[in-house]
């Protein structure tokens, strides 16, 4: 029997991915493709300037705003470093990590 709160992702729908994108001014033409994560949600979203981003949404309540820092921080050393990684985008305002709603 499923819980009456629901899943932490019940409400992560498409439009909602695409307006946390446009949120910190990237734009999606619609084409979204949900990648592999065994905790988190994570698509790739084509842009409508013809580029394309992975947008990671983090599973609620599991890590602190301070722990995701830390994990894109390394993964920009590791990129820094050449070490093939997939380095978190700097986003308009400053930071790498969007708030949701």
């Amino acid at each position: 029997m499923p819980s009456p709160a629901g899943h932490p992702y019940d409400a992560l729908t498409p439009d909602q991915v695409l307006d946390a994108l446009a949120s910190v001014h990237l734009h999606g033409d619609g084409r979204l493709l949900q990648l592999n994560s065994y905790e988190n949600r994570v698509f790739q979203v084509m842009l409508e300037d013809g580029g394309a981003v992975v947008a990671k949404f983090y599973r609620p309540g599991r890590w602190t705003d301070a722990q995701i820092a830390e994990e894109h921080a390394f993964a920009a050393e590791l990129a820094e470093a050449e070490v093939p990684v997939v380095a978190p985008l700097p986003l308009a305002g400053g930071g790498t990590l969007g708030q949701g709603t």
